[in-house]
């Protein structure tokens, strides 16, 4: 999915849908171990997402979400 320049990629995505309906840290890294998605820890999950929201310019989690869902991009 290109995004001004930017991608996200699948990681990325699969990661942002679990947030957006709601799934912690620990349930998203339990679900990409239990699907033996890699990397799986939670830290890695951490740093996407503020790579992501450095990226989008999103102060918050909540807001990245909010900017991606109302763009259509995820």
């Amino acid at each position: 999915m290109q995004i001004k320049g930017n991608t996200i990629n699948s990681y990325e995505k699969l990661i942002l849908d679990k947030l957006k309906i709601g799934l912690t840290q620990a349930e998203i890294s339990n679900y990409l171990k239990e699907e033996k998605i890699k990397p799986n820890h939670i830290r890695s999950k951490e740093d996407r997402v503020r790579r992501l929201k450095e990226r989008f310019k999103a102060k918050t989690t909540i807001s990245l979400i909010y900017v991606l869902t109302k763009k259509n991009y995820i």
